[in-house]
């Protein structure tokens, strides 16, 4: 026959199991919230996460744009649903909230314009038994990449676009470069003026030097690297670019079908065209005329 406890005993066992209870419920109502994001400006980035900033945006490529503030530039990654420039354009003013590492933003939600705050969801990836199990791109470590069973993808193994450039160094956008870290332009244009140039004119600001053209005293027209230091590093005659139409002629003369989307660079012209199976090529050329290179699409 079971022992029943008697009535003493079992009020006695429930007030002292009731201050457990009770200090349960006090650890799950005063569990801190989640932290919030902290604004920021661009030259106050180191490693942080929960980070907010709002900005320009300057240049698109992939999923990944730059964001300008007052302060300076810096790269935003936005993951799959930023593939294409889906997100964003240029000239779009936008909040971010995220994580800064490895010389990037990693967007976790992005409002443009002023609008809807919009959360960027990413996929995980799926994890078969043990450590070599299927990952995100197939079977094992080795499976299929971006762009087919064991390739390297474009930029590596099952990479999703082009690789974040390091704090300060440069990013690749259709054949062309661009810099999140620079010298001083103004002083740099300061310098050859001091120098005797004129009609000094800003070509690209790099990291450890900017670009010129100007003209010296006797009116040759030249091409100039000013360094961090404000020293004129090297210079060589100034070459004036192709325009659209000699790009054109210089480009069917080498024997594609020319197409239009006319580029220039600071030392090469682009267009789109046609070789001679039909094929989509990015041509470039120096300012001579001659072939620089040609980009296959697809």
């Amino acid at each position: 026959m079971p022992h029943k406890l008697s009535l003493k005993r079992r009020l006695a066992l429930a007030a002292l199991a009731a201050p457990v209870l009770a200090g349960s419920g006090l650890a799950y109502a005063q569990a801190p919230a989640a932290p919030q994001a902290t604004p920021v400006k661009v030259n106050e980035l180191r490693d942080m996460n929960t980070i907010r900033l709002d900005g320009r945006v300057t240049d698109v490529f992939g999923n990944r744009f730059v964001l300008e503030d007052a302060t300076g530039r810096t790269l935003v990654e936005l993951g799959p649903r930023g593939e294409n420039g889906a997100l964003v354009k240029i000239g779009d003013t936008v909040v971010v909230d995220g994580a800064f590492r490895g010389g990037e933003v990693r967007a976790d939600a992005i409002s443009v314009g002023g609008g809807e705050r919009v959360a960027l969801e990413r996929p995980r990836p799926d994890r078969g038994p043990g450590r070599d199990g299927p990952g995100r791109d197939g079977p094992e470590r080795g499976g299929p990449g971006r762009e087919g069973p064991g390739g390297p993808g474009r930029h590596g193994p099952g990479h999703d676009g082009p690789p974040p450039p390091p704090p300060g160094e440069r990013a690749e956008r259709d054949g062309r470069w661009f810099d999140f870290g620079s010298v001083d332009k103004d002083a740099a244009a300061k310098s050859l003026a001091d120098a005797g140039y004129k009609d000094v004119t800003l070509v690209d600001a790099k990291r450890h030097h900017a670009e010129f053209t100007a003209t010296d005293a006797a009116g040759q027209r030249w091409d100039l690297k000013v360094d961090e230091n404000n020293a004129i590093a090297e210079r060589e005659p100034y070459v004036a670019p192709l325009d659209e139409a000699a790009t054109k002629a210089a480009i069917e003369k080498l024997g594609y079908t020319y197409v239009g989307d006319y580029e220039t660079g600071p030392r090469h012209v682009a267009a789109e065209a046609k070789d001679k199976t039909g094929r989509d090529v990015t041509v470039e050329l120096n300012f001579d005329g001659t072939l620089r290179k040609e980009r296959f699409e697809g």
